[in-house]
């Protein structure tokens, strides 16, 4: 049992840190760049802390935390959010109150709980520490007669610090509610020379700074007259003030609100003051402040300082009620019965697309929209980045339902679909492009958006303009109040679609997920997206369905054919460069020089019927001879001295040649298909015998068996997809 107090005491030592005044200065003067950190610059220095993924993305958001899980994509909201702190640096302050707004269920409240996950760890770490401060004050036999008690006699223990004592020899503790920097202890003037000289080897930093509350503010109301009393008493001694000083390291917690504070949307008071003097269990402090009017700031803003202040659908609570954050923005100061704090927070808020519009009808918008900062959480494009987000939850599920591949591939690749809108013609300033993009149907804009690939109809010219206007293409609609992503199906509800179908199928493969999708664009009453105008295949949900089914059919064709045992071994470069001087050399009237003899010999006659048999020519072969040749020499003029290199040069004839390994594996595919009724007779429970021949079982048991090593499927799986494919395809 003593083995975890142990580690935990070991694990929590450099979180405990209690020092004098003078210790912490130790530290300043050592990490005077760190200990110099408005929040703006503490929480961008946080979020490289973490660093970032091989595609740009900030690694924060991919960690997976108990409280916290993974948000995936939106590279466009982290970036802004990134820039909106630097901009702040630049400020001094944090000026602007950051407002997430998207759809509902679009991840909001996730990235700002992620964010704050960030900051607490980082506040733990060796990287991120904070430091504020308490006041102490000791029992009579410690300092007997001083803090307003009389002048003359002195304390039998010479202390130069109260930051150690021990409870039993401490008559009173006043924290610091607001967290102040203790740093503010100092007296401005002699801070900023300390500030100038601590950071001369950054100037960069000294210029932020010199923004900052930190050089230019004070002390909140309390600590000030606090200190200010104790001064007084000590005839203007600063060190015997600073005697009363215990700097301690805090760490942000959303969960015990220590500079991490969401504010719900129930209406209620977010800052507060109550007078403590009065409050009995501070009468054993010194005369000297017994007589000042100190008070004790309270509520979410006061515990936020230092740290983040989410207000959740912010927009949902009554316009009064955030009305002081259009001062706070312009000042960082927030107005508490005529005392003004200072505040040093990150405010971030949430809202949907529904409360803002609403919102921007209120008269008094406009005075909003210059001190807010709207940054669009839209639904995800990335069908991949969708499939993240229900791993976790498919993997919960495993027990209860298996999950064949292409399944959630194609229940994501529908949910992106939803969110898409078509390609407008007077967007495109580039002509070409503009022809390009209005023949790109919804599936085909879902892979380019994923994975940059391709339609296949588009010849090499079009791809390049095509991959050359990708970012032109991708925010088409950035600017548009129907941006894409502010519609569609949420993730919300594909967790529950998920649910359901795993509840009813013991295993899922795409068959199941789009027989359920098909009963699900008929609830035109339960979702938006379904009442859209369709255009062309766009806001179009059968039509989804139909290329879905399409695009999943042709995923599983390749796999089956890929699982057949046949192996198409040509190399199709030395192939198609056999034919083309043995052609050469026919029309020349020479020889072809063997590739393993080295001797010229006799043009190959049979193998060139061979070859154009294998791409099924019909028309004259003299001309489609003569044509290749030209087409060779054509190239040869425009590229002199380049090495040629066949499949570049004739792709059209190295597609003709894949075609007819293909139909070679279609015949296979077909004589199978006479067989698997027998076959799957065979593996039902109460089996009989069936004209099915020894040969032919194992060849359809070679493809379940390498359906499932190769691809993932289960037998059962394989065998349902192999009967569907034969149905709808052969």
């Amino acid at each position: 049992m003593s083995n975890w107090i142990e580690e935990a005491g070991k694990d929590d030592e450099s979180l405990i840190e209690i020092l004098s005044f003078n210790e912490y200065m130790d530290i300043f003067e050592e990490y005077s760049e760190r200990e110099c950190r408005p929040t703006c610059e503490y929480l961008s220095d946080m979020l490289n802390h973490y660093g970032r993924s091989d595609d740009g993305l900030y690694k924060l958001f991919q960690q997976d935390h108990p409280d916290s899980p993974p948000v995936f994509g939106h590279r466009k909201t982290q970036e802004s959010i990134n820039e909106n702190l630097h901009n702040f640096k630049e400020e001094g302050f944090n000026n602007k109150f950051i407002l997430l707004v998207g759809p509902n269920g679009s991840a909001k409240s996730s990235i700002v709980r992620k964010f704050m996950k960030g900051a607490e760890q980082y506040s733990r770490s060796q990287e991120g520490p904070l430091y504020s401060f308490s006041w102490i004050f000791p029992i009579d036999t410690y300092v007997k007669g001083t803090l307003g008690l009389t002048q003359d006699s002195k304390s039998e223990h010479d202390l130069h610090t109260y930051a150690n004592l021990e409870d039993k020899d401490i008559s009173a503790i006043l924290s610091s509610e607001l967290k102040d920097h203790p740093i503010l202890l100092i007296p401005r003037k002699y801070r900023q020379k300390l500030l100038i000289n601590s950071l001369g080897d950054n100037p960069r930093q000294l210029e932020t700074i010199k923004k900052s509350y930190l050089y230019k503010s004070d002390l909140s109301k309390r600590n000030r007259m606090i200190y200010d009393a104790l001064l007084k008493n000590y005839k203007g001694s600063h060190s015997e003030v600073l005697k009363h000083i215990r700097i301690e390291r805090f760490t942000i917690s959303k969960r015990y609100s220590s500079g991490a504070v969401t504010i719900e949307p129930q209406i209620h008071v977010d800052a507060r003051m109550q007078q403590i003097t009065m409050d009995k269990r501070l009468a054993s402090l010194p005369p000297s402040l017994q007589s000042l009017n100190l008070f004790s700031l309270q509520g979410e803003v006061i515990l936020a300082n230092r740290g983040i202040l989410e207000y959740s659908d912010l927009l949902k609570r009554p316009l009064d009620s955030y009305k002081y954050l259009l001062m706070t923005m312009e000042t960082s100061n927030v107005n508490l019965g005529g005392i003004l704090t200072e505040l040093d927070i990150f405010f971030f808020g949430t809202s949907n697309e529904v409360h803002l519009a609403a919102f921007k009808q209120h008269p008094d918008f406009n005075s909003f929209k210059g001190r807010f900062n709207f940054i669009r959480v839209p639904y995800l494009l990335n069908f991949k980045e969708e499939i993240q987000i229900y791993e976790e939850q498919i993997a919960s599920l495993k027990g209860k339902c298996t999950i064949e591949p292409h399944a959630l591939e194609a229940l994501c690749l529908f949910s992106v679909l939803t969110r898409l809108r078509s390609p407008q013609t007077k967007n495109y300033e580039d002509k070409k492009l503009s022809s390009i993009v209005v023949g790109i149907n919804p599936l085909e804009k879902a892979l380019f958006i994923a994975t940059k690939e391709m339609p296949e109809k588009l010849d090499s010219e079009s791809r390049q303009i095509f991959l050359q206007g990708r970012e032109t293409f991708l925010e088409e609609f950035e600017n548009e109040n129907l941006y894409e992503g502010k519609f569609g199906i949420s993730p919300r509800d594909v967790k529950n679609i998920i649910y359901k179908m795993t509840s009813r199928n013991e295993e899922l493969t795409y068959i199941e997920v789009l027989d359920y999708l098909s009963t699900l664009i008929t609830k035109k009453n339960e979702f938006d997206f379904l009442n859209m105008t369709p255009q062309s295949d766009y806001h179009h949900p059968a039509r989804f369905l139909a290329i879905i089914k399409d695009y999943c059919l042709t995923k599983f064709d390749n796999e089956l054919r890929e699982s057949l045992g046949l192996v198409d071994d040509r190399s199709y470069g030395e192939y198609i460069q056999k034919y083309i001087e043995n052609i050469n050399a026919l029309i020349k009237g020479e020889k072809v020089k063997s590739s393993f003899s080295g001797k010229f010999e006799e043009v190959d006659e049979y193998f060139l019927k061979e070859f154009e048999k294998s791409i099924n020519l019909k028309e004259d072969t003299k001309t489609y001879r003569s044509h290749l040749i030209s087409k060779l020499g054509a190239f040869s003029l425009d590229n002199p001295g380049a090495i040629i290199n066949y499949v570049d040069v004739f792709p059209e004839v190295i597609a003709k040649l894949k075609e007819s390994f293909r139909n070679e594996q279609k015949n296979v595919i077909k004589e199978i298909s006479k067989n698997i009724v027998f076959y799957e007779a065979e593996q039902s429970e109460d089996a009989s015998s069936t004209p099915l021949t020894i040969e032919k079982r194992k060849q359809i048991d070679l493809i379940i068996n390498n359906l499932v090593e190769k691809h993932n499927y289960t037998s059962s799986g394989a065998l349902s997809l192999l009967k569907y494919i034969i149905k709808e395809r052969y």
